[in-house]
């Protein structure tokens, strides 16, 4: 069968001689493809490609053993070129507006960017070794290298000992090289170099590692969350940046994390950071200036006040109509949406349309390099 283009879960879709949709896991759009049917429903099918008869001139030879051989659920698209996996990853944020969105004409970019490795990655371990897990499967396999990872992070994978743990998660600060264990066993049966932090995940005490981004330094706890890699980071302030250009008045953080975004994009323009998370809250009224008040609260519980620029960098769920009526009662007329998922970003587009809002530009930013993830930073105005 042949390909026809490529679908926001990563796969390429093609069709069934019955007419149905196929979601075909490891092929690029224009191919001819020999498939292996996984999963039939009634609707669609999902198969993984066997056999390559007509290969896209964008096909490469992964880089790394695991995503050669198929094993590795992560670097999905590591057969792809890096010029093409842009397009694709545009290709697929213009369908969704478009279609969940009822934008008629999406003004879609991506800048390119030197992208990095990932500084923060998340590993199965099985006996004592870590790895990853194949993709649609809770099954592991051990890691002989990581192609996507800082290598400073790689000889952890490759080298570390684990214990008795079966998950871990691993980060290194970027600009400033510290790294870290979190583990869900015995931090004292993990086995790498002295100079490395190992804490527990349920109980880290006042573990933290430092990035350096924007030419400032961000203290990130072992229970806050942050962005995968320090390129990505810097890429996704500078877009957050270069839409904040053209804004007026004081600007609110939603969802605000650490304080990466409204500290390294608005400066001396951030008034008001909102958060849930109590470590990021706390790492945030340490990382970001007195006078920017930090509220710990559900976005849609808080009481919203008059800003005029919003910045709101939700979760995969996207905004939603609670949050939408939030970003509604503080008056703004010039919002920056980080989106984790097209899919959520093209329905809080046709939210925020129902307020007023227009889409006027999206940038997609290559935050999860070789896979199928997307990153995007869209400007709404009012």
């Amino acid at each position: 069968m042949r390909t026809e283009r490529m679908a926001t879960g990563g796969e390429a879709v093609a069709r069934l001689d019955d007419g149905r949709v196929i979601f075909v896991q490891g092929a690029l759009a224009d191919e001819a493809v020999v498939v292996e049917i996984t999963e039939a429903k009634k609707r669609f099918a999902r198969g993984v490609a066997v056999a390559i008869t007509e290969r896209s001139a964008h096909r490469v030879e992964p880089s790394c053993v695991h995503a050669a051989s198929g094993e590795c659920g992560g670097c999905d698209w590591m057969h792809i070129t890096a010029a093409q996996q842009r397009f694709y990853k545009e290709a697929i944020v213009v369908e969704q507006l478009q279609r969940l969105g009822d934008v008629a004409q999406p003004n879609v970019s991506s800048p390119v960017f030197d992208r990095g490795h990932r500084t923060t990655v998340r590993c199965s371990v099985v006996a004592g070794q870590a790895g990853y897990r194949t993709r649609r499967s809770e099954l592991s396999f051990n890691a002989s290298e990581c192609a996507a990872a800082d290598p400073a992070l790689e000889s952890l994978i490759v080298d570390g000992d684990f214990g008795d743990a079966s998950e871990v998660t691993l980060r290194i600060g970027a600009g400033t090289g510290e790294r870290m264990v979190i583990t869900n066993g015995d931090p004292a049966r993990v086995v790498v170099p002295d100079e490395v932090q190992v804490v527990a995940g349920d109980s880290p005490g006042n573990a933290a590692v430092h990035y350096q981004v924007a030419g400032r330094i961000f203290r990130v706890s072992a229970q806050s969350f942050f962005q995968t890699s320090g390129a990505g980071a810097e890429a996704l302030v500078a877009a957050v940046e270069r839409s904040l250009a053209t804004a007026e008045g004081d600007v609110v953080d939603l969802y605000a994390g650490v304080g990466l975004l409204g500290a390294g994009a608005a400066n001396d323009r951030l008034r008001c950071a909102v958060e849930s998370n109590p470590s990021s809250v706390a790492d945030a009224r340490h990382n970001l200036a007195s006078q920017v008040q930090v509220v710990g609260s559900r976005v849609e519980r808080w009481s919203p006040t008059p800003f005029g620029t919003v910045i709101a960098d939700p979760a995969r769920r996207g905004l939603a109509k609670d949050c939408v009526a939030v970003i509604d009662g503080t008056g703004a007329s010039h919002l920056v949406l980080v989106s984790c998922d097209p899919a959520s970003l093209g329905r809080d587009a046709g939210l925020l349309a129902q307020t007023g809002w227009e889409h006027q530009h999206a940038e997609v930013i290559d935050m999860f390099p070789d896979t199928s993830r997307i990153e995007v930073v869209s400007t709404f105005v009012r």
